[in-house]
């Protein structure tokens, strides 16, 4: 689960900002003591870091072209995460409906349609 959320950080940070900002992302979430120790141990809290950077990773590629389908796979993710470790796993939940409500490149009604989507998501997946 750390290898694959370090890969999920490169491949966010990278579309954004580029390789190099990639790399150095990815190092600092790796030799980070407590991440390092987290994901050590099989716990529900490297399961729900990882579907959190999956959720963040998922925003970034709705970006873009306002994509809401991106959108809804951030919204699973959320969801398994919050399987995972209940309210903790919502944390980014208020950032990446901001992000999007202010960032995606159409019109105000599309970017709620999207987020209602990407809502609804949520609910079936973290209604399992």
């Amino acid at each position: 689960m750390g290898v694959a959320t370090v890969a999920l950080l490169y491949a966010a940070v990278a579309r954004i900002s580029g390789r190099g900002a990639g790399l150095l992302a990815g190092a600092a979430l790796a030799l980070t003591p407590v991440a390092a120790l987290m994901f050590r141990f099989n716990n529900p809290d490297a399961v729900m870091v990882l579907l959190m950077t999956a959720a963040a990773y998922c925003t970034v590629r709705a970006l873009p072209r306002a994509s809401g389908g991106w959108l809804a796979w951030a919204g699973v993710a959320l969801g398994f995460a919050f399987l995972a470790k209940m309210l903790e796993g919502l944390m980014v939940m208020p950032a990446i409906g901001l992000v999007y409500l202010l960032a995606a490149p159409t019109n105000l009604g599309r970017r709620l349609l999207h987020l209602l989507g990407a809502l609804a998501a949520f609910v079936v997946s973290s209604g399992w």
